[in-house]
């Protein structure tokens, strides 16, 4: 995001308010998933997906609201159009995908802690310091290797501080009774 330089852009807090979002979703999985299936919770979550794409899209998709000058926000606000046949195929089947990975996370906090389960979606930085520099040619300066150091140390410190608990209470009853 770097705040403070011209790179910045009030459309950069957007991805932050994204990772709030997931946050908040996950850890009310846990809760949650003490009387839901992963798969119900999963089937819900695509709906939602669906009828809140579906009203952005009704609301703004026309884009009547972009030629703001500001390139990122004329991205959001351009106008929707359907994609070809062949391209409908790769998103319905990424659709899929994401669904299925959707139903493992779930299951995965269904069945232990937030703090533990969630260093393990770490394995996303080393994949995005991949495609940046493998297929957009674009190397993490110091700033960005600065920050996946805290991202990573914090992840590691959480499964370590858990361990140190020994929270035994984990894995005494570690399958919620509805599978």
């Amino acid at each position: 995001m770097r705040p403070g330089t011209a790179l910045f852009r009030i459309v950069s807090l957007l991805p932050l308010i994204a990772a709030l979002a997931y946050a908040l979703v996950q850890v009310s999985t846990r809760a949650v998933g003490q009387t839901e299936k992963a798969s119900t919770m999963t089937f819900y979550i695509q709906v939602t997906f669906i009828v809140v794409c579906s009203v952005v899209g009704l609301g703004i998709g026309d884009g009547r609201y972009a030629g703001s000058g500001d390139p990122s926000i004329d991205f959001l606000l351009r106008a929707w159009v359907v994609p070809p046949t062949g391209d409908l195929l790769l998103i319905g089947g990424i659709g899929c995908l994401a669904a299925f990975g959707h139903y493992l996370i779930f299951q995965g906090y269904r069945l232990s802690e937030a703090s533990l389960v969630a260093p393990f979606e770490y394995i996303g930085v080393p994949l995005a310091v991949f495609w940046s520099v493998f297929v957009f040619n674009d190397y993490p300066d110091a700033r960005v290797w600065a920050g996946i150091g805290l991202i990573v140390g914090a992840g590691l410190y959480t499964v370590y501080r858990e361990s140190l608990r020994g929270r035994k209470e984990l894995f005494s009853d570690p399958m919620p009774r509805n599978r």
